[in-house]
């Protein structure tokens, strides 16, 4: 069960979810005591402040998306690890729109016939956002 393949699998379902605001589907393959490290904030998020934390941001946006990009799965042992680099991009309600490119690191742990995220770190990366999100 805990190899690459279906670690990439699992990923690619969490990813779909998210985007297609299936957040109860996204959030299940969560597990209740992870740690979040996220780039809109500057300090550890639980599961339960994220999930607000989007619920305050679905207020503010007419589209967005968490697009992940030169992806590489890892298993050692019974951890899976996702790396890669990201665009978030989205349309605020008010005007103009988002983007923003960060790197990210994710830590999965077998959950029964699937994998469950344990940790997600996100730092933007600064040198590749100014001047490219217009307000």
């Amino acid at each position: 069960m805990a190899d690459s393949a279906s670690l990439e699998h699992a990923f690619r379902a969490w990813t779909d979810a998210f985007n297609s605001g299936a957040v109860d589907t996204a959030y299940g393959m969560m597990d209740d005591e992870m740690v979040i490290f996220d780039e809109d904030i500057p300090w550890r998020f639980s599961k339960a402040e994220f999930q607000d934390h989007i619920v305050f941001h679905v207020a503010l946006w007419e589209s967005f998306a968490w697009v992940p990009r030169e992806l590489r799965f890892q298993v050692h042992g019974e951890t899976g690890i996702v790396s890669g680099f990201s665009t978030f991009r989205g349309k605020p309600r008010d005007a103009g729109f988002r983007q923003r490119f960060m790197c990210f690191t994710q830590a999965w742990v077998p959950d029964g016939e699937s994998w469950r995220m344990v940790s997600w770190q996100q730092g933007v990366l600064k040198g590749q956002i100014d001047g490219a999100s217009p307000s």
